[in-house]
């Protein structure tokens, strides 16, 4: 066992650390990866969109056989902490070597955002799916778990918003050669930021597996199951037909679809939907520092002492109203128009809009921990690392189906390329609205009926660890 127990300041940095290097990642991915590759490189978005779908198709794989791995290995360093020390260097690289992009054509482009997408994500799922799996192992206390999660979405949307608003405010800035909004078609400022975003990266995913890395080993031994590739299979199996897993499964999916879909095309609203130019959109996304803020401290006042379901569906009901709705009351011309207000209230719309999005995704992560011992109460096993190759692969799908989604999207509108705001046809961006909302809806609220589902409150979790304490597990 290790000397280093980290101090629980220790542990909190670490998530941040770690929820950090994620929000980097997915700022980019999210929101930039799609508007560079199509606007700016010239690859059709449909083309953009089907290279990072099949790479979260190829990706996807590996999350279970990645989780499952951590999970019954054993070395010196524990069970996770090798995968999060391999992944730091590879998943820097990929992300920086994404938006370094040689003179391509069409299929080389496409190859070439296949390949970096397919590594990026792979080296990613080496950090993101071992560190979570620490989580139940770390704390079993039902509120400390959302904490700890709380640490870490916040802070990685505070950090990736910082990133965003660099990148409109310094990196996409318009500049004489680039006025009136066209700063975003500037090549240069994706490869800056790319580089400053690699190095980052790879000091959080560092700080990350280090400050975790006595607190692992305290942990001990854990019972696992069987190791032969047949009993491996029949265990993921029966996991996957829990039904409060396949609850927080089919509800992430859908809200991932949904909230991909609405970050993949964000870059394409502000500007040709709403009208907003760089400095404005820098502006609403330096308002959203605020967001992840506001997330840190309400999130303890409306979870603590509650169940964790209640407070989710509740949360996941207000943002659908707040992000869908502005769209739609614009559409029917039931929205102010005159920009004095409608800009200052789209910045208010902004925060709140992200800081449900943090709520949501830290109260989501910690009720997948509570399946940890539910599971383990049943077969005796378990099971953190496949739990939360949940969590990473939701993830993935927040930027990859999104991203392909928004694709898809503009492809239907055969919205013009390389174009700047001020010539783009408004009807265009009306277009764009009245696919925008809908989809993102749809999916939100199939995502909110499924988390209906989930069988574990704050009670259960109890009696569940007092039958494994009971039986020394």
């Amino acid at each position: 066992m290790s000397m280093f127990k980290p101090s629980r300041t220790v542990t909190r940095l670490s998530f941040a650390a770690s929820g950090t290097a994620s929000g980097v990642i997915s700022n980019g991915v999210a929101y930039f990866l799609l508007l560079y590759y199509s606007q700016v490189l010239g690859l059709d978005p449909a083309l953009a969109g089907t290279a990072l779908l099949i790479a979260l198709i190829v990706d996807a794989v590996s999350d279970p056989l990645v989780g499952r791995w951590s999970d019954r290995l054993s070395s010196r360093w524990g069970r996770r902490h090798p995968f999060l020390f391999v992944s730091a260097v590879p998943v820097s690289l990929g992300y920086y070597f994404l938006w370094d992009v040689p003179e391509l054509s069409q299929t080389g482009l496409f190859l070439y955002l296949l390949f970096l997408s397919v590594v990026l994500r792979l080296s990613q799922t080496l950090h993101v799916v071992p560190f979570n799996a620490l989580l139940p192992e770390i704390t079993s206390d039902y509120d400390e778990r959302t904490s700890l999660m709380n640490y870490s979405y916040s802070a990685s949307w505070f950090v990736g918003t910082i990133m965003a608003v660099a990148m409109y405010m310094f990196w996409l800035a318009d500049t004489p050669e680039f006025p009136d909004g066209s700063g975003i078609l500037r090549a240069e400022g994706y490869v800056e930021a790319g580089l400053i975003g690699g190095a980052f990266i790879f000091v959080c995913t560092a700080v990350a597996a280090l400050g975790t890395y006595g607190k692992a080993r305290s942990a001990g031994k854990m019972p696992v199951g069987g190791q032969t590739v047949s009993q491996m299979l029949k265990e993921t199996r029966t996991t996957f037909t829990d039904v409060s897993f396949l609850s927080m499964l089919l509800t992430g999916l859908f809200g991932a679809a949904s909230s991909g879909t609405s970050t993949a095309l964000w870059a394409y609203m502000q500007p040709y939907f709403w009208g907003f130019d760089s400095d404005q959109i820098s502006v609403i996304l330096a308002a959203q520092l605020a967001s992840a803020v506001i997330a840190f401290f309400v999130l303890p006042l409306v979870s603590y002492g509650r169940d964790k379901k209640h407070t989710l569906i509740g949360l996941s009901i207000v943002s659908v109203l707040v992000g869908s709705g502005p769209v739609l009351l614009r559409l029917m011309g039931w929205f102010p128009a005159d920009e004095t207000i409608l800009f200052p209230l789209m910045v208010v719309v902004g925060v709140v809009q992200v800081s449900l999005i943090v709520m949501i995704g830290a109260l989501t992560a910690s009720m997948i921990a509570d399946i940890v011992e539910a599971r383990a109460v049943v077969t005796g096993r378990r099971e953190e690392g496949l739990l939360y190759s949940v969590q990473s692969f939701v993830g993935k799908v927040a930027s990859g189906v999104g991203v392909w989604a928004g694709g898809v999207l503009l492809a239907i509108i055969d919205f013009p390329l390389e174009t700047a705001t001020a010539q783009m046809d408004p009807a265009v961006g009306e277009s764009l609205g009245w696919l925008y909302a809908p989809a993102v809806m749809g999916f939100s609220l199939i995502s909110i009926y499924c988390l209906t589902f989930y069988r574990i409150d704050r009670q259960s979790h109890a009696t569940n660890l007092s039958k494994l304490e009971a039986e020394g597990g």
